[in-house]
């Protein structure tokens, strides 16, 4: 039995113990599945500032909900808590985890309060009074610990796995990552990648420049170059002014999507019409992004790349992150556009905008300020030095793109 109290750190700097997870043992018997369930505390449920950890499948009440994730055990917004692979790896070495140890409850339990977001776990119901936070670590020592344990973890003594899992065991997505301090803020570096065959450091900074020109909103950034080593500076939007924290959830876990799903768009527009606390200003922000998504060919646009904010007033759209061209050549976009499937068409962007509930006059508008952002998209990424060999592989497929917003 895994047993874990969950808090909530709130923008303000206070911290509240909202709820307990419970998840049994592996059941041999089931293929390993796992049973867990949470439940809110009285206090929580009693005070002013309590939110639901997830608008949508835990709503503030008394009761017992069950996970309803054999595989994982837990719900997806505490899951939502955990790295992607590479963050997860450092994990499981920096504590030498069994393989029966990799399972989501386990890793929650390790982590501990070293997440980003609002959310963190203790196995007691005291918070610890001693934590030393990941923002104190040097950006040039942290990119040399990432890129020589990406090489070889075995490279790393036992000192500098425990000053890399400290600042790279929380951040999401498959690529080298970690929080730093940088110019007294915190910010999340993300890093080279060792089986990179193109400067996609240089790539995601040039293509938020690009999405910046388009008038989508992005997190503040900054490519730092230090010697041969460039990094890519996002400043954290989980933080609040007042050294807290604001809480983030998935789109993955508002539309309680799982392993292999097949949704769209339209979809999307339906979760953040019901958990927006302003709709009317979320819907064209999440529509610009998915036709830059399409004019750029970030094909790699699965929910998790989509997430919402709660700042204590109601959940909001988050910057938009993780904005890539379609490298690997897929052609296919994870999410679907509508009735064109997976891979979009100028028809199918008009016919997403009614489904986004915009005016014919606010689709034209946003089609034609992508259009004119991207008719400057090679001096944008030229403009961050992108090498001509890594320009000539992604040219073809964005000018090919360009139609779709004729």
């Amino acid at each position: 039995m895994t047993h874990l109290y969950v808090w909530l750190r709130h923008p303000d700097g206070e911290i509240s113990l909202a709820g307990e997870l419970r998840v049994a043992d592996p059941d041999a018997r089931r293929g390993g599945r796992l049973r867990g369930e949470f439940r809110y505390t009285e206090a929580y449920l009693g005070d002013p500032r309590a939110i639901a950890l997830d608008p949508v499948h835990l709503p503030l009440s008394a009761r017992i909900f069950e996970a309803q994730r054999p595989h994982a055990g837990i719900h997806g917004i505490f899951e939502d808590s955990l790295p992607d692979d590479w963050g997860r790896g450092v994990l499981v070495r920096r504590f030498g985890l069994s393989r029966q140890q990799h399972t989501p409850p386990h890793l929650l339990r390790v982590l501990g309060t070293e997440c980003l977001g609002a959310l963190a776990y203790t196995t007691t119901p005291r918070w610890p009074q001693d934590r030393d936070s990941a923002d104190s670590f040097d950006l040039e020592s942290l990119i040399n610990a990432a890129e020589r344990y990406d090489l070889n973890p075995e490279m790393l003594s036992e000192h500098e796995l425990n000053h890399l899992f400290q600042a790279a065991s929380s951040p999401g997505g498959a690529r080298p990552k970690v929080v730093v301090r940088y110019q007294r803020e915190s910010w999340i570096a993300k890093l080279r990648s060792s089986r990179d065959s193109v400067d996609m450091v240089r790539i995601e900074a040039a293509s938020l420049a690009l999405a910046r020109r388009a008038s989508l909103k992005v997190p503040d950034f900054k490519l730092q170059i230090m010697g041969t080593h460039a990094a890519l500076l996002l400043k954290r939007f989980d933080l609040s002014p007042q050294q807290g924290h604001y809480h983030i959830a998935s789109l993955q876990t508002l539309m309680g999507e799982d392993g292999y799903y097949f949704t769209g768009y339209p979809e999307l527009a339906d979760t953040v019409r019901q958990v927006s606390s302003a709709p009317e200003q979320d819907l064209p922000d999440l529509y610009r992004q998915a036709v830059f998504n399409a004019a750029l060919g970030n094909t790699d646009d699965h929910l998790k790349n989509f997430s919402m904010r709660n700042d204590g007033g109601g959940w909001r759209l988050t910057p938009a992150y993780d904005l890539i061209p379609d490298i690997p050549r897929r052609g296919e976009h994870v999410l679907h556009f509508g009735s064109s499937g997976n891979r979009p068409t100028a028809a199918s962007l008009l016919a997403l905008a009614k489904a986004f509930g915009l005016s014919p006059q606010k689709t034209q508008s946003v089609l034609r300020e992508v259009a004119t952002a991207f008719n400057h998209w090679t001096a944008v990424f030229r403009s961050y030095q992108i090498e001509e060999n890594d320009m000539q592989r992604i040219m073809p497929d964005i000018e090919q793109r360009q139609r779709l917003l004729a």
